[in-house]
């Protein structure tokens, strides 16, 4: 092996060991030139790959909706992500974007709004749309006519050939051509909008349970011992029907938020009480 690798006499040491420097620096640059070309090559496989997954990202946030669809006999209600809240009719469906990036819903059919104020809010239909800030108001369509019903604030209705705004109070109805005159409404609520049940000593979770999936709201029952209702609740406000069965009851209850009801045992009764008869004894 010494005599394999051994330098010849007849040539220059230096020389030699100057050649070996040499091809191990081309060795070198050779090896990171390979180490350059794979890189490349991943670089053009990766960037076309990361790239076409952003645009199917961004594809998917823009365009994917969620849908609601009532086919029952009874009224749907539901909240969107910004906490309005939607009561559909049977034989309706509306339509939003499932990541709720603006604040626009597609109706087919009849449904009532309850839209949380904040940026504008836009109700499409095939025959027009009603465009809001934070506002209660009805939207139906049959037929190909359109009316927009306002019970609170004002809403902007408009089609291909024209606007109108519509305060609260009035109607208004379209039929794509003609915009009718407004109109006065006498109810403060549509129908769908009121819950409107009758009771016979029905257990007080169940009646809980119901003003819950009506109104979308969540009611806490802190009350000690089973409870059993009678009568008709008939209002399209949640605090007032709670109002009815408390005072039924003999229960109170209280506002934790918008969105979250705590019913509870009267106390006030028991309190009063306590407190004459800690005076008795004073005496």
């Amino acid at each position: 092996m010494v005599k394999t690798y051994e330098i010849p006499e007849t040539r220059d040491e230096e020389l030699v060991f100057n050649q070996i420097l040499q091809k191990i620096e081309e060795g070198n640059k050779n090896q990171f030139r390979g180490k350059l070309s794979r890189l490349n090559v991943i670089y053009q496989l990766t960037i076309p790959v990361a790239a076409s997954l952003i645009l199917i990202f961004l594809l998917h946030v823009l365009f994917a909706t969620s849908t609601f669809e009532n086919n029952s006999q009874e009224v749907y209600s539901l909240r969107l992500p910004d906490q309005s809240r939607v009561v559909l009719s049977q034989n309706s469906t509306v339509t939003c974007p499932k990541y709720w990036w603006k604040r626009e819903v597609k109706l087919q059919g009849e449904a009532y709004f309850e839209v949380e104020k904040d940026e504008k809010f836009t109700v499409k239909a095939s025959s027009g749309q009603v465009q809001v800030m934070g506002t209660r108001f009805l939207v139906s369509e049959q037929s190909g006519a359109l009316t927009v019903n306002c019970y609170e604030g004002e809403v902007q209705f408009s089609d291909k050939n024209q606007k109108q705004i519509v305060t609260a109070g009035n109607s208004l109805k379209s039929n794509g051509q003609t915009l009718y005159e407004l109109t006065d409404l006498v109810a403060k609520y549509p129908k769908i909008a009121r819950f409107s049940r009758s009771f016979s000593n029905e257990n007080l979770v169940v009646i809980i349970d119901d003003l819950e999936k009506f109104f979308n709201i969540d009611i806490h029952l802190e009350s000690e011992g089973p409870k059993h209702f009678s009568g008709t609740i008939d209002s399209a406000d949640v605090e007032t029907a709670i109002r009815i069965i408390c005072r039924s009851l003999n229960l109170d209850y209280r506002s934790n938020s918008a969105k979250e009801i705590t019913i509870s045992d009267d106390n006030k009764q028991g309190n009063l009480t306590n407190r004459i008869y800690t005076q008795l004894m004073t005496k």
